[in-house]
């Protein structure tokens, strides 16, 4: 297995101040139901694994049946998310594992959901009993108005009041709480040591003392850590500094004036604007300050700067190849954007290449060569050579050094190495297009998905529209009446639908029929579903129920014999993992 990380080894064995050579793919956006299924991530474990050491994935704990990006929990130990079931999740981080790839859990800790205002679920993991009790709260939570509520109810909150920036949206937690602390320890090693992340990504670690995260890491013993601290520099800095143990920190940063910079540049047509000796109010960025280069994780976009349009976050609207050329010929440790990998693979992939071609780390040095309004040009030199980047609307107005060659290039960039540096660049470009050749060519083979509901109501109706069009698949509202199977000697209504391509999926809705009560829309199903529904408060609720399914007993077995076995994205599997489901013979089965 390739080395996966040395950026924090709370062991102590090795400290942050060592360079880093990790690249980090944030595998999700705002509303990436689709893109970011465990099972299609799963499905892409060779590519993303030959690019990247690092996939940091969206928070995986239960947090509603509707739709959720996470960022509001429930739970710690249910790990059946919008995005796949817990055997999924498990599965895909054994699969990255087994390449070498690491994936970093979105841990959200700052905040937590309730059942009501102060009713926090009980959960039992290795038979232990864990829940935040409403003493867990902090006294001015909410600037206060939960208190008043409490006082209303005579629910007892905790006497201190919080350590960080408060948030509105859920209950936060007063970190001092012992409780909360065994809380945590425990999910923290659930995820680690249960589930197989290999490091976190703190959440809004604003919210509550730096000295809280160290405590947690150095309980943990994360391979990675890095932190939200969404600020200037001044604040980010302070916030490393307070993670130290034994006047180490324990968590990297991200760099969010590196990013504002690179915005800045773009959106301003000035690529002066990245020259390293321009001051703001916000401070330098981190990998411009060599003291703290190894703790900067670089990025140019996230699920929160791209979604944000009408919040004044200015999400890049031109220029991303400009942006992430920028970023990976830059030292700390580059987070590259889903939707920026999704939209420019080729590029990127050189990108990475000519980065590790000329072995940048996270301390690599970096000289400016020229800046100027249309054009900004940077020299960073790594283990073995230097590699050029130049960026902005003429790049190819600068003239390299003669002993530098053309790497490759592209809309508004282009790179340069010192030919000692060079040796079979050409085979690897050849990779990269037979990699792109291949994603080009039409290797889906198209399968069935079954959408299974058990429900205490009858008549029950399927409506159900697909992507392509939202194309009707049962007719107008409300559908129609599925047919039914007995699984354990219990009637479920189910309906299959076929899946003919790897962008395709559908979406359902349970229903009694016209003005009757129906669940709200369930989306981006593109495998075997079983759900529970019920009728409550004049709507139809339903639970996904598909983890704890035996599916490897409902579908028959009776379709002519084919040895070939598929995962569930219809792509044929060579070597299955255990744990993970199948397809074979139109059967799903798990390994």
């Amino acid at each position: 297995m390739k080395k996966i990380l040395s950026i924090v080894l709370l062991s102590m064995v090795c400290c942050l101040s060592s360079a880093q050579e990790e690249v980090m793919l944030q595998g999700f956006y705002w509303d990436s139901y689709r893109d970011t299924q465990w099972t299609r991530l799963e499905a892409q474990a060779e590519e993303l694994a030959r690019y990247f050491d690092l996939i940091w994935v969206p928070n995986s704990g239960f947090c509603s049946n509707q739709n959720n990006m996470g960022y509001m929990p429930l739970y710690y130990f249910n790990q059946n998310s919008s995005f796949g079931t817990e055997a999924e999740l498990r599965s895909m981080i054994a699969t990255f594992k087994e390449k070498g790839l690491g994936t970093v859990a979105d841990v959200v800790i700052n905040h937590h959901n309730t059942n009501g205002w102060f009713s926090f679920p009980s959960e039992t993991y290795k038979g232990v009993t864990y829940q935040l009790q409403s003493t867990d709260i902090c006294k001015n939570d909410d600037g206060g108005t939960t208190l008043t509520q409490a006082n209303k109810e005579g629910v007892p909150l905790s006497a201190n009041n919080d350590t960080g920036t408060g948030w509105d949206g859920c209950r936060d937690l007063d970190h001092k709480s012992e409780n909360v602390n065994k809380v945590v320890k425990a999910y923290l090693d659930f995820l680690l040591n249960d589930i197989g992340y290999a490091g976190f990504r703190y959440d809004m670690v604003k919210g509550y003392s730096a000295s809280c995260t160290a405590d947690y890491n150095t309980a943990a013993q994360p391979a990675f850590s890095v932190g939200e601290c969404w600020d200037g520099s001044g604040v980010i800095k302070a916030w490393i500094d307070g993670t130290k143990v034994g006047n180490v920190p324990t968590s990297s940063a991200f760099d969010f004036q590196f990013r504002y910079r690179v915005r800045d540049a773009i959106h301003q047509n000035n690529w002066t604007l990245l020259a390293g000796n321009v001051s703001d109010a916000g401070g330098y960025p981190l990998i411009y300050q060599e003291a703290y280069r190894s703790w900067a994780v670089t990025f140019v976009e996230n699920h929160d700067t791209e979604k944000r349009a009408n919040d004044n976050q200015d999400p890049l609207k031109a220029d991303t190849l400009a942006a992430n050329a920028y970023m990976l010929a830059m030292p700390g440790v580059p987070c590259v954007f889903l939707k920026h990998w999704l939209n420019a693979k080729g590029d990127i992939k050189r990108m990475i290449e000519a980065r590790r071609l000329a072995g940048i780390t996270s301390t690599s040095i970096y000289e400016q060569l020229a800046s100027a309004q249309q054009y900004y040009a940077v020299k960073t030199t790594g283990t073995k050579g230097s590699l050029i980047c130049v960026v902005g609307k003429t790049p190819m107005a600068y003239t390299a050094p003669a002993d530098y060659k053309l790497l490759c290039s592209g809309n508004d960039f282009c790179y340069y190495i010192n030919s000692a540096a060079y040796a079979d660049w050409d085979a690897t470009l050849a990779r990269i297009e037979a990699e792109q050749q291949a994603a080009r060519e039409d290797d889906f083979t198209p399968y069935t998905a079954t959408v299974y509901v058990k429900a205490d109501f009858s008549p029950v109706y399927f409506y159900i529209w697909d992507s392509n069009n939202n194309a009707q698949l049962n007719g107008n509202w409300p559908g129609k009446q599925p047919e039914t199977t007995v699984i354990d000697g219990e009637t479920w209504y189910c309906q299959t639908v076929t899946i003919p391509s790897s962008d395709y999926y559908f979406n359902i809705i349970f229903n009694q029929g016209s003005g009757k009560p129906q669940t709200s829309d369930i989306n981006y199903i593109v495998s075997d579903k079983y759900y529970t529904a019920t009728i409550a408060d004049g709507a139809v609720k339903y639970t996904d129920v598909t983890a704890t399914v035996a599916v490897s007993d409902v579908k028959s077995a009776s379709t002519p014999s084919d040895s070939r076995i598929f995962n569930l994205m219809g792509i044929e599997v060579k070597s299955p993992v255990s744990g993970s489901l199948y397809i074979q013979n139109g059967r799903i089965f798990r390994k």
